[in-house]
């Protein structure tokens, strides 16, 4: 859990986080909002997943609970 809000917070400047508590923070793992990417440059959320596994970093979730955006 420390983790999680951990990373949630680094990236919160760049990235949307989706479903924080009333206080802000997540439970065991956060999700991102990588919708932006696809309107943008036409970058689908498995595109960064797939470029994330070619540095080594373990595949995040993809299509639970919100379709189309990065859980982990």
């Amino acid at each position: 859990i420390l983790n999680a809000n951990y990373m949630a917070k680094c990236l919160e400047e760049y990235y949307p986080v989706l479903f924080r508590g009333e206080n802000g923070t997540c439970a065991h793992e956060f999700i991102i909002d990588l919708r932006h990417f696809k309107v943008s440059a036409g970058i689908e959320p498995e595109d960064v997943a797939k470029r994330l596994m070619d540095y080594g970093f373990h595949g995040p979730t993809m299509s639970w609970p919100v379709p189309r955006d990065i859980n982990d």
